[in-house]
């Protein structure tokens, strides 16, 4: 009886420890204040990613002025209270969300992004064609102009 009460305190401190992590890890540099618990709780270890992947994520992370302007269409809006691209690669500096890397909308969209601003187009110009090119599939985030 003793050992289980002493398991269960356990368990209890070691969830609380990593609730608190979480937390704390999200910072001031944090996307959006509409930050949901699976979005802290599905943190990606880019060190066991492909190079193309990490590549993607840090550029978007480089850029979140940018990626902060670009609606996301993968229906992670509604799904996961996303507000812009950049919540689908980062929840705050160093801490990256497993979302995208699963979701090839947000991976072809970060890469258009990418592809366009290399162009010399602006980021009017690029929103505008994620806005035309991707609104098929879902409805986009609430993303500010």
């Amino acid at each position: 009886m003793r050992t289980r009460w002493k398991l269960t305190w356990l368990g209890l401190i070691a969830s609380v420890s990593v609730v608190a992590a979480a937390v704390l890890a999200v910072g001031p540099w944090t996307t959006t204040s509409s930050r949901t618990r699976s979005d802290l709780e599905e943190v990606l270890d880019l060190s066991s990613q492909p190079g193309e992947m990490v590549a993607i994520y840090h550029y978007v992370e480089d850029h979140p002025a940018i990626a902060k302007k670009i609606p996301c269409y993968c229906g992670c809006g509604k799904a996961l209270g996303h507000m812009n691209l950049l919540d689908c690669f980062v929840v705050s500096r160093g801490v990256y969300s497993s979302h995208a890397s699963g979701c090839m909308v947000c991976g072809n969209e970060a890469t258009d992004v990418q592809r366009l601003l290399a162009e010399g187009k602006s980021v009017r110009e690029i929103r505008n064609w994620i806005d035309a090119e991707y609104s098929k599939y879902s409805a986009g985030t609430n993303t500010p102009n």
